[in-house]
Order: C-alpha cells, then sequence, then structure tokens
C-alpha cells in the first residue's frame, strides 16, 4: 500500500513537472529563437501627406489644365517607446515559483541528515540574497521579511522530518504552501512600501536563479555522461569500439562549448554559431534524465529516495525554462549574460574532468560490449569527486580568465530587477536612478540603457537624456537608443544631427529597417530626395513599411510608379490607390472592395478618411447615395471630429465623380464659408468646374473671391477664364501681381481661334438653332469639330433631327464611328427611354438627370417627366441658377405661370433681356 502511494505521488508529480516543462519550453524556445528583444518596444507612427492627382482634364480649345484633388499618402516613421511593465507576468512567474519551493520544501523534509543541513543551509543562504528586507517592515531593510519567511518555510520542514517522515507527501505540500502562503500574506499587509506584491514578484527572479544555478551544477557533466550511456546501451553484446565514438563526440562537445565561450567573452568576432548557449539547457534535462537514472539504480545511499530526486530534476528543470522565459521578457540582459556564463563554466569544468575520470576508470572495458553503462557510477568513490572538484577549479580557472565579470553580472541583475519594480509601480526617478546604475556596471544591458533615457524624458531631464543617449552611441550603440536620440534631435528642428546618428547608426547595424526607414524620411526633409529612395530602395526586400514609404514617397516627388503587386496591409493599399490616382489610372476593382471593407472596420480616423479620400477620387458614374451615407455617418462619429472638412470635401469629390456638377459647386461654396482658412482653395476648384462646363463668367466670380481669401497660385488657364469672362482688367492685374503669363492667344482679334473663344464665351446664352447656324459656317477645322461636341450635348434639346445628324456626321468623319450617338439619333426623343439611354452612355453619364444643370436636354427631359407643377418649377428654377440657356428659361417662366407666380415670371423675363436682345424675345412665344 505504501509502494503504491508512492508511486501515485511519484506520477503526480512527474506530470506536474512535465507540464511545467512543457510550457516553460514552449515560451523560452519562442523568445530565444524568434522574438530575441522582447522588451524593445519600436512602434510606427503613421502620418499624412498630400499628393496632387488629376481628377478630371479640361480642354476648351487652346485653353487647357487638370481639374487636379488632393490625395493623402500616408507615411510610417519609426519611434523607440519605453518598454511595457508586466505585472502579470511578474505575478505568474512569482506563483511557479512559490509552487516550485513549496515543492521543494515538501520534499527536503524526506532528505538525510547531511543533505537536509546542507538543503535548508543553501535556502537560508538563497532567501537572505534575494533581498526580501527591502519591504522595510519595522524599518529600513530590517531582517524582520527575512525572519517571517525562515519561519513559514522552515518551521514545518523540520517538524516533518522530526515527528512526519511517514506522512503522506500531499499533507506536507499542503502544510508547506500554507505556512509559507501566511508569511506571504503577512509580508504584503505589514509592508508600507508600494505594491508590495509587485516587489515580492520580482523579487523572485533571485530565487528562482538559485535553484537553477544549482540545478545546472547538478547536471554539470550530463551530456557527456548520458551521450556515452547511450552508446553502450547500444553496443550491448555487440563489442564495437566506441571509445572513438565518445571521445569525438566529447572533444567535439568541448569545442562548442569553449567556442561558446569565446563568443561570449567577444575574443572572437563574428559568432560561429549564432544561438544562444542557454539552448543546451533542453539537452542537458534530457541527459541528465539518463543520467540520473542510471546513478540512482547503481548508488543505494544517495541524498534522497530516487522519485524524489527525478521530481527534482524535472521541477530544476521546468523552473529554470521559466526562468529563461522571465529574464527575456524582462530585458534583465545581465542576468540573462550571468545565467550563460554560469551554464557554460560548469559544463565546460565538470565535462572536461568527467572525460579525464571516464577515459582513466573505463578505457580498458569501454569496447567489451557488456553493460558497462550500470557500472559508470559504481563504486561512487573519491575519483567521482575528484572530478568534481577538478570541474569547480576549471570553473574558477574560468571565472578569473573572463575577469570575474560574474560578480558584476550578478550585481547589474539585482539592480534590474529592484529598477524594473520601482519602473512598475510608476516611481520613475528612482527607477532612473537604479537603471543608470545598472547600466554602468554592465553594458550590455539595453532595455537599461534605454528606460533610463526615456524615464528622463517624461520627468523633464531632456538633457540628461540626450547625454546617456549620446554615451550609449558611442559606447555601446543599440538601435533603440539611435532612433530615439534622433527623433529627439528631429523634435528639436535639428534634422542635420539627426541624421549623422541614423546615418552612423546604419553602419553599425547594416539593413536596419527602422534606422533606414527614418533616414530616408529625413533625407526628403533636407531635399536629399536621391539618397532617401535609394536608401528606401536597398532596404525594402521582405520589409512591409519600407516599401509602402518607398511607394508613397515616390508618388509624391512625381515618380510613381505602377505596380501590379496586390498587398493586403491598408496602409500599402491606400498609397496604391493615390499611385494609381496620380497616374490616372483605375484602381482594380477587388482593391478597391477589399480597402473598402478595411475601411469600415477599422478604427483610426486618419487612415479612415485618407482611405475615403482616395477611393472616391475617380469619375465613378454609379449612384454615390450609399457613399455619401457612409461619410455622413462618420461625420457623426466623436472621434471622426477633426476630419469633419476632409470628410465633406471627399463628399464633393464623390459627388463630382459621379457627374453631380450643382450640388458639388454648393457645397465646395459652402465648405468655403464653414472654412474661411481653405476658402480659397474650395472656390478656385468650384471655379474650374464651372469653366468645364462653360460657364467662365461665374467661374471668373468665384476665382476672384478665391483671391480675396489667400489663392495664390494662378495659372494661365485662370487668366484666360477671366478674360473670356470679360474681367479683362482683373485678368491683367492678375497676371502681373503674381507673374502669371498671360496667353498670346487671348491678345488675337482675329483668327480662328478668336472666333472660337468668343463662341464658347457665351455659349450657353445662345439659342441652339442660333448657335448651329453660327456652327455651320464656322470653318472646317478641329475647333469646328469641338464645337459640334458640345452642341449635341449642351444645344440637342433645340436642333431639328436633320441638323443633329449633320453634326453627327462631322465628329464621325474626325473621331470614328459613334454607336451610341447613332442610336440615339435614330429617334432623338428625349421621352423615349432607349433613346435617352443611349445618349446618356454616349457621354458616359448616371441616369439622375439633373445631376449637370448644364446638359439643358436631359434637364428639360427631366422636367417632362414631372407631373407636379410646382416641382416642375422648382427643377426648373434650380437648373436655371447655372444655366443661361434660352429655352430653359422660358420652360421656367412657362412653369412659373402655370402655378400662377407671374411676378417670378416677369422677373426672370426682364433678366433674361440681359443677353438676349429684346426684340428677339418679343418674337417668342411664353
Amino acid at each position: 500500500m505504501n509502494q503504491q502511494r508512492k508511486t501515485f505521488q511519484f506520477s503526480f508529480s512527474t506530470l506536474s513537472s512535465l507540464l511545467l516543462i512543457i510550457s516553460g519550453g514552449i515560451f523560452a524556445l519562442y523568445y530565444l529563437l524568434f522574438e530575441t528583444k522582447p522588451y524593445r518596444t519600436i512602434e510606427s507612427a503613421t502620418f499624412l501627406d498630400t499628393v496632387k492627382i488629376p481628377f478630371d482634364w479640361v480642354q476648351i480649345g487652346p485653353i487647357s489644365f487638370p481639374i487636379t484633388l488632393d490625395n493623402f499618402l500616408v507615411f510610417q516613421e519609426y519611434f523607440s517607446l519605453a518598454s511595457p511593465t508586466l505585472p502579470l507576468e511578474a505575478k505568474l512567474f512569482a506563483a511557479i515559483v512559490f509552487l516550485v519551493a513549496v515543492s521543494f520544501l515538501s520534499v527536503l523534509s524526506d532528505f538525510k541528515k547531511l543533505a537536509i543541513v546542507a538543503g535548508g543551509i543553501g535556502w537560508i543562504v538563497l532567501l537572505t540574497v534575494c533581498n526580501f528586507n527591502g519591504l522595510n517592515i519595522g524599518g529600513p531593510s530590517a531582517n524582520i521579511p527575512l525572519i517571517i519567511l525562515l519561519i513559514g518555510s522552515l518551521a514545518s520542514v523540520i517538524c516533518f522530518h522530526i515527528w512526519g517522515q511517514n506522512l503522506p507527501f500531499w499533507i506536507k505540500w499542503i502544510s508547506n504552501a500554507l505556512s509559507l502562503s501566511l508569511a506571504v500574506f503577512f509580508l504584503v499587509q505589514l509592508s508600507p512600501i508600494e505594491n508590495p506584491a509587485i516587489y515580492l514578484a520580482e523579487h523572485a527572479t533571485i530565487l528562482a536563479f538559485g535553484f537553477a544555478v544549482a540545478w545546472i551544477f547538478w547536471n554539470g557533466h550530463s551530456i557527456v555522461s548520458g551521450s556515452y550511456i547511450l552508446l553502450a546501451r547500444s553496443n550491448r553484446k555487440i563489442g564495437v569500439k566506441i571509445a572513438w565514438q565518445v571521445a569525438i563526440i566529447s572533444l567535439g562537445y568541448l569545442t562548442i562549448l569553449f567556442l561558446l565561450f569565446m563568443e561570449m567573452m567577444g575574443d572572437i568576432v563574428n559568432p560561429v554559431f549564432g544561438f544562444s548557449p542557454l539552448l543546451l539547457i533542453i539537452p542537458l534535462g534530457a541527459f541528465g534524465w539518463l543520467s540520473l537514472d542510471s546513478k540512482t539504480k547503481q548508488i543505494p545511499n544517495l541524498a534522497a529516495s530516487p522519485q524524489i530526486l527525478k521530481a527534482l530534476h524535472l521541477l530544476g528543470l521546468g523552473l529554470t525554462l521559466w526562468l529563461v522565459y522571465k529574464l527575456l521578457i524582462s530585458g534583465n540582459q545581465p542576468a540573462e549574460e550571468l545565467l550563460k556564463h554560469v551554464l557554460l563554466y560548469s559544463q565546460i569544468g565538470f565535462s572536461l574532468f568527467f572525460i579525464v575520470y571516464l577515459f582513466s576508470n573505463f578505457l580498458s572495458i569501454m569496447d567489451s560490449g557488456k553493460a558497462i553503462d550500470e557500472i559508470l557510477y559504481k563504486p561512487f568513490s573519491l575519483p567521482y569527486y575528484h572530478l568534481r572538484i577538478g570541474g569547480l577549479m576549471a570553473i574558477l580557472v574560468l571565472t578569473i580568465y573572463a575577469e570575474g565579470v560574474i560578480a558584476t553580472q550578478a550585481n547589474a541583475m539585482t539592480n534590474n530587477i529592484l529598477a524594473d519594480y520601482f519602473y512598475q509601480t510608476n516611481q520613475k526617478l528612482e527607477a532612473s536612478i537604479l537603471y543608470e546604475n545598472s547600466w554602468f556596471k554592465y553594458r550590455k544591458n539595453e532595455k537599461a540603457k534605454n528606460l533610463t533615457a526615456q524615464l528622463l524624458f517624461q520627468i523633464n531631464q531632456p538633457t540628461l537624456a540626450k547625454q546617456h543617449l549620446e554615451e550609449s552611441f558611442a559606447e555601446y550603440p543599440q538601435v533603440d537608443n539611435i532612433l530615439l536620440l534622433s527623433n529627439r534631435l528631429h523634435r528639436e528642428n535639428k534634422v542635420i544631427e539627426s541624421i549623422f546618428y541614423l546615418e552612423r547608426g546604419l553602419s553599425f547595424f547594416p539593413k536596419n529597417p527602422y534606422l533606414a526607414n527614418n533616414l530616408a524620411l529625413f533625407y526628403t526633409k533636407v531635399n536629399k530626395l536621391t539618397e532617401a529612395i535609394q536608401v528606401l530602395e536597398e532596404n525594402t526586400s521582405g520589409k512591409d513599411v519600407l516599401y509602402s514609404n518607398l511607394l508613397a514617397l515616390k508618388t509624391k516627388l512625381g515618380s510613381p510608379k505602377a505596380d501590379s503587386t496586390s498587398s493586403n496591409q491598408l496602409i500599402d493599399q491606400i498609397n496604391q490607390l493615390a499611385t494609381n490616382n496620380s497616374l490616372a489610372n483605375y484602381s482594380p476593382d477587388d482593391l478597391k472592395s477589399d480597402l473598402k471593407e478595411k475601411l469600415e472596420n477599422k478604427a483610426s480616423p486618419m487612415l479612415i478618411q485618407a482611405g475615403f479620400r482616395n477611393l472616391f477620387s475617380e469619375k465613378d458614374r454609379q449612384d454615390p447615395s450609399s457613399d455619401l451615407a457612409i461619410l455622413d455617418s462618420l461625420g457623426l462619429r466623436e472621434d471622426m471630429m477633426d476630419y469633419i472638412m476632409d470628410l465633406q470635401e471627399t463628399a464633393v469629390i464623390r459627388s463630382l465623380g459621379a457627374g453631380r456638377v450643382m450640388e458639388s459647386v454648393k457645397n465646395l461654396n459652402g465648405l468655403a464659408f464653414r472654412n474661411p482658412g481653405s476658402a480659397g482653395y474650395y472656390l478656385s476648384l468650384s471655379s474650374q468646374i464651372l469653366a468645364q462646363n462653360l460657364d467662365f463668367k461665374k467661374s471668373a466670380r468665384e476665382l476672384l473671391v478665391a483671391e480675396e481669401k489667400g489663392f495664390k497660385a494662378f495659372q494661365p488657364h485662370h487668366i484666360s477664364i477671366l478674360t473670356l469672362a470679360g474681367f479683362v482688367d482683373n485678368a491683367n492685374e492678375i497676371s502681373e501681381k503674381y507673374e502669371v503669363i498671360y496667353p498670346s492667344f487671348l491678345r488675337d482679334e482675329e483668327g480662328l481661334i478668336s472666333d472660337y473663344l468668343q463662341i464658347v464665351a457665351r455659349f450657353h446664352e445662345y439659342f441652339p438653332e442660333d448657335l448651329f447656324d453660327i456652327w455651320t459656317s464656322f470653318p472646317d477645322s478641329e475647333l469646328k469639330t469641338d464645337l459640334a461636341i458640345r452642341i449635341l450635348t449642351y444645344k440637342s434639346h433645340g436642333i431639328e433631327k436633320d441638323d443633329l445628324t449633320i453634326l453627327a456626321e462631322n465628329l464621325r468623319a474626325r473621331i470614328g464611328e459613334t454607336p451610341e450617338l447613332d442610336k440615339f439619333l435614330s429617334n432623338p426623343d428625349w421621352q423615349n427611354k432607349d433613346a435617352l439611354g443611349s445618349f446618356l452612355d454616349w457621354l458616359n453619364l448616371s441616369e439622375e438627370l439633373t445631376a449637370n444643370p448644364y446638359i439643358t436636354p436631359l434637364v428639360l427631359s427631366a422636367a417632362e417627366r414631372v407631373s407636379d407643377p410646382l416641382a416642375q418649377y422648382e427643377l426648373l428654377n434650380e437648373a436655371s441658377q447655372f444655366n443661361r440657356d434660352p429655352l430653359l428659361w422660358i420652360r421656367k417662366i412657362q412653369a412659373a405661370k402655370r402655378i400662377n407666380l407671374d411676378s417670378y415670371a416677369n422677373d426672370a423675363l426682364k433678366e433674361m433681356k440681359e443677353w438676349i436682345p429684346e426684340a428677339k424675345l418679343d418674337s417668342l412665344k411664353y
């Protein structure tokens, strides 16, 4: 029964230990192999820049200009941030240390007399060096916390050793757990310091470190001895000469250890292997199990029973792996390096002397094929103790060769642990002092130096912080400190100095994406554009951020490059759209749909508004109502308040892309009124839209108001607009004031171009039949074809079918077949759905007939479809506010009279006399 209970206890402890090993091993391997510097926090911050994209092109005879809009480019800059606080991770690790400590204390009472004394002494020493007296119970650094812990941990152990040897293990474990928990509870309750639980959790690292060092020394020669045991077992009854195999494996392993040691000491400049010595812990644990199993079978009088020793071996392996994880995530590099040194010293020392022990005692029978593995530790005599003593001497020699660096590492380790406590409890000044002291003692301590500077910046000591960063740069450069220093200098407008540190940093860390990215961005600020692009091109391989910045930078500098590769990253897609738009290319539908889906689920307001701007900056004649509803809903969100004007501008662009000219112009004027600082831009854009539709007078008035609001980017086409509108004096004044070239064709009062410009200057004011007569007499030329297109577009509502056919024939002769126009001309009935559809297809317009008030045929067609007289009048009146087509105004007058609005009709008639001779009006029937 007693044997069954021990077997159950051993199986339970084994399973628990394996769970500890597996979980700790997974975390340790991840951070050793993949996330080697988890404490380093380098994040990219996004900022926007704009680029002009050609939304449309206006060609009015000799007058040509693009309608440009702003698209957004998203750039990403790297910043070094303070390391995250890890209170939960610290408490989790402390809980694991607590469980292992309770397990150790529970089996300690079963040790033999000398062993329990040695174990108790070791436990007392370990608690003493853990600095739990820093809890300040009873005064600064008083011994009361140590006394409480010693009583809480050892009292039950002593009792069980004297009176409870035969008690079940679980009773001992629970009793020890309660006793130690009670001691910890009293410590937390009595301590006057800030958050004593975090203090205990952080300093549990020292306790775990002591356990790990003991376990590493215990398994000093395990890899060599375990390899020998495997070879010996495989050679039973075979008689192969394994002595050479053992020698080669042993010497090869020693060579690896020595090379790792030389790498760690810096005597080998370039790493030979490139892996951390801490990875040896896993094979050490596996081979240590073989060696321990063999030892317990051969030696009857060890310190404790085989089950206890095996359980302790597994617990030690699990805790050591968890310790590696804790040291890596907390960035305690001195402790990490100390653990590496201890591991290599012990492995080199004990393995070397075990090889001597092995070959001096067993060489004669090594190749016999007998069960020589069963006598490896038998008799457990003086030679084996000699190898342990020799190993300790070798460790001492290596320590001296390394100039006792482990003492410095141990000191810096405890400083880091205490600094982590202050950092996690937001005691910034104390933390910065301890981190500074830790780095001063041991330079390979990246987190300490970075946090020193970060905390000094936070407590408003920038000069001292920069001194620390410069010291790090001179003595032990690290990427995060270079980023922090360069960004701080950039913030102080010291761009040249920022560039210097980044350039030097790249010489220390070639191809580093963080340094290369920021260097390229800073190059653009000093107009080193070629160098900026070169740096990004040399480092973009596999780096999404750098590639995105390269694409954005080329687009910003006016050399966009079309890229067929697709990306799933939101920022990449925003920049890709801007690039396509700047090239006047249509973006793939899958790119636009994917981006739109991301924007609807993305939390960043800045990226949302930038993405929708680029997404809607192309002609899309589909009904924009759903898109405008999205923009309206975004404008109601509190987090989008800073981008309301940008969203409203995007809504104007989407309306314009759908052909809604009247809505776009009205909204642009509203934006100019609500945002005086940008009124000049909005009004100039409105002016270009009006000029595109040949409304030069309204366009010119918008332009003059834009100048009053601060618009200064005048171009020759602006002079043309003002001149055609009759504002010649203003055109001359602006030409001289802003040094704009006055177009030469405007000075010619005779000739084909002059005749053409006189026609288009008041194009909408002509009666359709009069305009056709003028066109008929116009000399055959490209300008005549241009007039034909415009007459068909804007004036076909008042021209006979035969005359429309003549216009179409001229058009076909110049530009080729026009099947959609021909289909319309076969039955030019504005109320016929098929005919109207063909006309819309020819002009690539939406089915919204009143979207553009200047296309009079569509406006009149829409009015005929309205049965309510009042609604019909409102439709015609709204269009007439833009369009001065005589037939449109006559229809408006007729509609006003039908609803008894004679005064409105008379006012409209008076206004028509401004551009139509009275005799002509009197001859009309209205």
